[in-house]
C-alpha cells in the first residue's frame, strides 16, 4: 500500500501540542505502520473575504480550503507516486474526495476520512445546549447551517469516501446514517512511555483543555458553581488558552488556579503536582477525549464522566467514573478529598488500565484488514 496523508501543518505540529496534534500523530504512525510508503501533502485553509463574512454570519459550510487550488498537483501526485490509498486528516478536508476520485489515468485511489469527530455534533450542542454559544440571529442561520453540513455530510459520504475511522462507537452509528456502511473504529491508544515523577499536593485537582471549546468550558462553568458551594481546602489548576478565559476564571472562583498553555515540558512538570486530572464531559461533543490519553499515559488518578471516556478500552484496572451530571461529578471530588477509597489504590488502577489499553499494532492490523475488504 503507498499513502498519501493529506493535512493540515497546524494538525500535525505545533510548538505547544493540544488534542488536534495528538489525534493526528496518532493517525499518521498507524498508518506508517501497514503502509509501505507514506507522502505528505500539506494543504492551507483559504481565509478570503467570502469564508471570513460566511463564518461570521455561521453560514460556512466545509469551505475554508480550496480543492481546486490543488487539483492537479494532488492528481499528478498520485500518478507519479501510485498512491493506492489517501487519508484525509479530520473531515474539514473532505470536499478533496472529489478531486481525487475524478483521476482519469489510473484507478482513483481509495479515499479514507480520519475523523476527529462529526462537526454538525458540535454545532447542534452550540445551539441547542443549556448553554448555547449562538443566539438571535446568530441561532438561525446556524440552524440553516446544521442542515447544509449534514447534508454536505452524506452527499461527499454516499459518492467520494470509501471509510471513514471513528473515534468512539456513538459517532460509528452516526457515519452509518451518513452513508457509510461499515466505518473503522479507532480506538484511542495510550501511549506506554514512562510516568513523570510524581509528588502530589493534597486535593490538588487539574484540567486540561481549550477554554472557547464550548463543551469545554460549559462543563468547567458548572462544575465551578458546584465547587463553590464545598467547603474545605482544595485547588483546581487549569491549562489551556485562550488565556482571557483562564484569568477570569480564575478571578471568579478562589480555588483556581490559572496556569497559561504550557509545552510538554512544562506540562509533565505541572501535572506531577495533580493528585487527579479532571475529565467531565456531559454530553457528547465531537470526537473523543485526548487528554484523557496523556492521563493515564502519566498514571495519575483520573475522574471522568462516562461521556468522557467513550473511545477507549482496556482489560484491567478502572478509572473514577460519574454520572453524566455536574452534581454527581463534584460528589465524587468531594469523595476523593475525604479519601473514601486509600490513593495507592487508585494509583495502581490507573497503572493496570494503561498497561491494558490496545496497542498501537493491533489498530493497525484492524485497519490494515478493514482497508484489504475496501478491495
Amino acid at each position: 500500500m503507498k499513502a498519501l496523508f493529506l493535512h493540515n501543518k497546524q494538525d500535525l505540529s505545533v510548538n505547544i501540542e493540544g488534542g488536534v496534534q495528538l489525534c493526528t500523530q496518532e493517525y499518521l504512525q498507524v498508518i506508517q505502520e501497514i503502509a509501505d510508503k507514506v507522502v505528505l501533502f500539506e494543504v492551507k485553509p483559504a481565509i478570503t473575504i467570502a469564508y471570513k463574512a460566511l463564518r461570521r454570519l455561521n453560514l460556512e459550510n466545509y469551505s475554508a480550503y480550496q480543492p481546486s487550488h490543488y487539483r492537479s498537483q494532488i492528481q499528478e501526485l498520485i500518478i507519479q507516486e501510485k498512491i493506492s490509498h489517501v487519508f484525509m486528516n479530520q473531515c474539514a478536508l473532505i470536499r478533496f474526495s472529489k478531486i481525487i476520485k475524478e483521476i482519469k489515468e489510473v484507478p482513483p485511489p481509495k479515499v479514507i476520512i480520519l475523523s476527529h469527530g462529526n462537526e454538525s455534533g458540535d454545532l447542534l450542542g452550540d445551539l441547542s445546549s443549556d448553554m448555547p454559544r449562538y443566539k438571535r440571529l446568530l441561532k438561525w442561520a446556524g440552524i440553516f447551517r446544521l442542515g447544509l453540513h449534514l447534508y454536505t455530510e452524506s452527499w461527499y459520504r454516499r459518492r467520494f469516501i470509501d471509510l471513514v475511522c471513528t473515534m468512539s462507537k456513538e459517532e460509528e452509528s452516526i457515519e452509518k446514517w451518513l452513508g457509510i456502511n461499515r466505518p473503522f473504529l479507532f480506538n484511542r491508544i495510550i501511549q506506554q512511555n514512562p510516568a513523570p515523577d510524581r509528588n502530589p499536593h493534597p486535593n490538588c485537582f487539574g484540567y486540561v483543555g481549550t477554554l472557547d471549546h464550548s463543551p469545554n468550558i460549559n462543563a468547567i462553568k458548572q462544575i465551578c458553581a458546584c465547587l463553590s458551594k464545598v467547603s474545605g481546602k482544595f485547588t483546581l489548576h487549569i491549562v489551556g488558552q485562550p488565556s482571557h478565559i483562564g484569568k477570569k476564571l480564575e478571578n471568579t472562583y478562589p480555588f483556581i488556579k490559572y496556569k497559561g498553555a504550557l509545552s510538554n515540558h512544562d506540562l509533565r512538570k505541572e501535572v506531577s503536582q495533580w493528585a487527579y486530572f479532571i475529565n467531565p464531559i456531559f454530553y457528547y461533543s465531537r470526537g473523543a477525549s485526548m487528554k484523557l490519553s496523556k492521563a493515564i499515559e502519566w498514571e495519575i488518578p483520573v475522574i471522568s464522566t462516562i461521556a468522557g471516556k467513550r473511545g477507549y478500552s482496556w482489560r484491567e484496572g478502572q478509572l473514577i467514573e460519574t454520572l453524566d451530571t455536574p452534581a454527581d461529578f463534584v460528589k465524587t471530588m468531594v469523595d476523593c478529598m475525604q479519601q473514601r477509597i486509600p490513593y495507592h489504590e487508585i494509583e495502581l488502577d490507573v497503572q493496570r488500565v494503561k498497561h491494558s489499553s490496545i496497542s498501537l499494532l493491533a489498530v493497525a492490523n484492524d485497519l490494515k484488514q478493514s482497508l484489504g475488504e475496501l478491495s
